[in-house]
């Protein structure tokens, strides 16, 4: 059995819960106010909080930010918060699609998914939000229950970080993306559901 690497942990300031360092999000002190860094690269104190509302609404209240940060700031409004999160969510999915396509483990299109799912290749079906219910469906019938699925971008979106025309589903086939582009989407569906 091989050892799992051992993750950092980190405090969410919002539920205050101890979470492995990939399950929260990095929160800085910019000189214009607050930073999520996203990618983790920015210098500087740092916070963290759940990629949830109900976290980020108390992480943002009172004076937990300035507290955490060691200094004076500013907290944003929690809907721009939120609306920036997820914009960083969706960039980290998007560059996580482009990685797996030009690495040659993905399957863009109906025949070209429903192909890798014969043969057994496919980690996660990644539909776009404005697939036709049809298309939908001859996927879902040709493919074991067993298998993640998303809905992430609208086909437009899908087509251009593949360089395609307009892409109603992608397959990846590489287990390595598949749970990080997993771990994404859902980080982005608990942020917009769990608006009020």
């Amino acid at each position: 059995m091989s050892a799992m690497k051992h993750q950092p942990e980190r405090t969410c300031i919002g539920c205050r819960g101890v979470f492995r360092k990939d399950e929260v999000v990095r929160i800085v002190a910019g000189p214009t106010g607050i930073v999520i860094d996203y990618r983790e690269k920015l210098p500087g104190r740092a916070a963290y909080v759940c990629p949830r509302s109900e976290c980020i609404e108390k992480a943002l209240s009172k004076e937990s930010l300035s507290r955490a940060l060691h200094c004076k700031v500013k907290a944003p409004a929690v809907a721009e918060f939120t609306a920036l999160l997820a914009a960083s969510i969706s960039e980290k999915a998007r560059s996580l699609i482009a990685m797996t396509s030009k690495a040659g483990k993905l399957a863009a299109g109906y025949s070209a998914v429903h192909d890798a799912l014969e043969k057994g290749r496919v980690e996660l079906v990644l539909y776009a939000a404005d697939i036709s219910e049809g298309t939908r469906e001859k996927v879902d019938a040709g493919k074991a229950t067993h298998l993640r699925e998303a809905t992430l971008f609208t086909r437009d979106e899908l087509g251009k970080i593949v360089n395609r025309e307009l892409v109603g589903v992608i397959a990846i086939e590489d287990k390595g993306f598949a749970d990080a582009l997993w771990r994404e989407s859902e980080r982005l569906k608990s942020l917009i559901n769990n608006k009020h």
